[in-house]
Order: structure tokens, then C-alpha cells, then sequence
């Protein structure tokens, strides 16, 4: 899958409608894959694996196959954050403005 994907840019692309509606399930799915010591150990082996060049040599077909499910939960975590973000950020800029006001 090509990284920059027009429709990708403006949509959202792994989420579906009720995980928009409801991004925590999200992260509900992350940690119903791995517990957090389990996530922070894949991420490790990720990056080691990565920055060294042994993906091949030294993880196994299970680890690998962890590391791409880890990969696609993670790119939904990225939307799901992006959609609470967006959902408050009206409410972000009204405090901001509401205490800008109060300061004068």
C-alpha cells in the first residue's frame, strides 16, 4: 500500500463508520491483540529489526506476521487519535479563546 494515498489524505482509510463514531474501540482492538508489555517488546523488535536489517534473519514467521498486525493497529490508532483530536478541537479553541478573554 502506497504511503500518500489521495483518498487516504481526505478520508479516512482503515477505520470503519462505527470506529469513527467510536474511535476507543481502537484501542480497545490494540490491547485486545497484545497487552502493553507485549506492544512495547513488538515496537522494540520492530525498530531493531528495522534499523539493523535483520528482519529476515533473526525473527521468525510468527514475529513477523505480529510485527505487520501490530503495523495495521497501529495505523488505526493514528486515525482514531486524529478523529478525537478533531472532535475536540472546537472545544480546545473555546477554552483557549474564553481564557484569552479572561486574562484581558
Amino acid at each position: 500500500m502506497p504511503l500518500h494515498d489521495e483518498h487516504c489524505s481526505k478520508h479516512y482509510c482503515y477505520l470503519t463508520k462505527e470506529e469513527i463514531a467510536n474511535p476507543n474501540l481502537v484501542i480497545d482492538e490494540l490491547f485486545d491483540f497484545a497487552h502493553l508489555p507485549d506492544v512495547r517488546d513488538l515496537l522494540w523488535e520492530w525498530l531493531k529489526t528495522t534499523v539493523t536489517g535483520s528482519y529476515t534473519k533473526t525473527l521468525t514467521a510468527k514475529e513477523r506476521e505480529a510485527i505487520i498486525i501490530l503495523y495495521e493497529k497501529m495505523e488505526k490508532l493514528v486515525e482514531a487519535a486524529h478523529v478525537l483530536h478533531e472532535f475536540n478541537q472546537p472545544k480546545t479553541k473555546k477554552r483557549m479563546a474564553h481564557k484569552g478573554k479572561k486574562a484581558q
